[in-house]
């Protein structure tokens, strides 16, 4: 059977959301950030968000390892993550922000690419609303 990409999009961010529940501090501030990412893409572009979501907990995973992180930092590495494996399933194994980075890739390319996220994000918005807690809850 054919899957459309909206589909297969769909599936994924429902696992990503899936992933993210459990911890209602974590499902918390994820939920906050998958609201604000689309937007964070649209006005800084799509490497320096990433960056930032990366620089927010990489120096403490490398410190004190993932199980150490804060809610906050387990957040921003989960949504940096996903983003990311779901453009590791549509092109290839490398890291998206070294694939920014890398002198082959072209800005039509980071232009689809920044399209294809935010589609992604969407769909986990609508589920991370219906499926994750707010800590007032």
């Amino acid at each position: 059977m054919l899957r459309s990409l909206e589909q297969d999009r769909a599936k994924y961010a429902w696992e990503c959301i899936q992933e993210a529940k459990g911890d209602i501090d974590l499902e918390d501030k994820y939920k906050s950030y998958v609201r604000s990412a689309p937007s964070y893409i649209q006005i800084n572009g799509l490497g320096n968000t990433l960056a930032f979501y990366k620089s927010k907990f990489e120096a403490d995973l490398r410190k004190k390892g993932e199980n150490r992180l804060s809610a906050d930092k387990r957040a921003y590495k989960l949504l940096y993550d996903h983003l990311n494996g779901w453009r590791k399933e549509q092109r290839g194994n490398k890291d998206i922000l070294e694939w920014i980075r890398d002198e082959n890739t072209s800005s039509l390319g980071v232009f689809q690419a920044t399209k294809e996220i935010i589609a992604l994000l969407n769909w986990m918005k609508r589920f991370a609303e219906a499926e994750l807690r707010d800590k007032e809850e």
